[in-house]
């Protein structure tokens, strides 16, 4: 450090002016000691009279959107800053607020900046360290100020054409009724009007004909259970970055659950990624924030194969529900497991990510077939086709 070389000097100088008994060797050890006092006491004040505010447009995005934030560093104490470095620990990739500068005393500066979120994920926002020090350059000093921040980045979701899946049939005998507060294509009958009721819920000729209010009930519909089982086992996946069949298949996952919740289906998601993630089952845009935030932090980092991913969730699957299956594998052993659901009265959907056009060995001309056989319907999508219209035409099976 410089600090220790101007000590060293400083004894030096003191032992020769003892020694030599020289006016000027005195001269020198004094303006030494005024420099390393005042150079201290400078470097000490600086990282104290100082304040960073941080402002960020959002703490939720998407990829593909912008993010938005401004730092201002301000000089409170009564000396000037001769230089201050600003380090940003932010660990959202292209986002940069470091900058160096200089500030007078009672001075601010302010800058800010713009990042496109282009990976999806939980990120820190912040803390920043502040570089100051003396004039001299003798005692510089870093301060970490600033709590960090966590911003959701969650998947690019697609508005999905031409997209329908195969629902079921059930009886009026054997529908399990689930009564719910939110309303659903479903009415289950009317009843006396209790406070906290909504509204628009009230069923005004009813009304008119007991002369008190009386609202709709409604029950959630069996027939519109969707469970997405996105399939995340790090040995079948293929490809990099935004051009992999992890990113393919999150974001597939994640258009499927925004277009279902759209039409106010009840929708879960599984996945066997570095965890076991389950949402369950549940209706409206919260559900769908749920379900996004989940796919935004899975990694396909998961080791359990997806015919025993089925088997291990089949209990979670009611008759009649509909399970959509997302995989890049390319082989037909878990097609069995499905065929067991199918027995059971689940009524499953196929989606093969064509992990050879991804670089990958496999292709999913096995799983394909054996789907084919099952009469189970599956559709594939390949590098390069336009999401939106993966369901617009069926490759196997009705």
């Amino acid at each position: 450090m410089r600090s220790w070389t101007v000590v060293a000097l400083l004894v030096v100088a003191v032992l020769a002016a003892l020694a030599l008994n020289y006016v000027l060797l005195y001269r020198l050890a004094y303006a030494l000691a005024f420099v390393l006092i005042v150079g201290y006491v400078w470097s000490w004040a600086n990282v104290r009279w100082l304040e960073v505010e941080r402002t960020t447009s959002t703490t939720r995005a998407q990829v593909g959107e912008r993010l938005l934030e401004r730092l201002t560093v301000r000089n409170t104490g009564p000396l000037p800053k001769p230089w201050v470095e600003v380090h940003d620990l932010s660990d959202l990739p292209g986002h940069q607020l470091s900058q160096a500068f200089s500030l007078l005393s009672g001075a601010h500066r302010a800058w800010r900046a713009e990042t496109v979120c282009r990976q999806r994920g939980r990120f820190n926002l912040g803390p920043v360290v502040v570089r100051t020090g003396d004039p001299f350059g003798l005692f510089p000093r870093e301060v970490t100020l600033g709590e960090p921040q966590t911003l959701i980045v969650y998947p690019r979701v697609v508005q999905l054409r031409e997209f329908d899946l195969p629902g079921g049939e059930l009886s009026g005998e054997v529908r399990t009724r689930r009564r719910t507060h939110q309303v659903t294509p479903v009415a289950a009958g009317v009843r006396d009007y209790q406070p906290g009721d909504s509204y628009n819920r009230i069923h005004w000729p009813t009304t008119a004909r007991l002369g008190r209010l009386a609202v709709k009930e409604f029950e959630l519909d069996p027939l519109s259970d969707v469970w997405i089982l996105l399939d995340l086992q790090a040995a079948v996946q293929a490809g990099l970055g935004p051009e992999s069949t992890e990113e393919y298949g999150v974001t597939l996952a994640g258009s499927v659950a925004k277009a279902l919740l759209d039409r106010n289906w009840s929708v879960g998601l599984i996945a066997f990624g570095q965890t076991h993630e389950v949402v369950p089952a549940d209706r409206g845009v919260r559900q769908l924030l749920k379900v996004l935030e989940t796919l935004a932090v899975v990694r396909a980092l998961g080791r359990v194969p997806l015919a025993e991913q089925v088997l291990t969730e089949s209990a979670r699957f009611g008759r009649n529900t509909t399970l959509v299956v997302i995989t890049p594998s390319g082989s037909d052993a878990w097609v069995e497991s499905l065929s067991l659901q199918v027995r059971r009265g689940v009524r499953p959907v196929a989606v093969l990510l064509d992990a050879s056009s991804f670089g990958a060995y496999h292709s999913p001309l096995v799983a394909l077939g054996a789907l084919t056989a099952a009469g189970i319907p599956a559709y594939v999508l390949r590098r390069g086709d336009p999401l939106d219209l993966v369901f617009a035409s069926r490759s196997a099976g009705q």
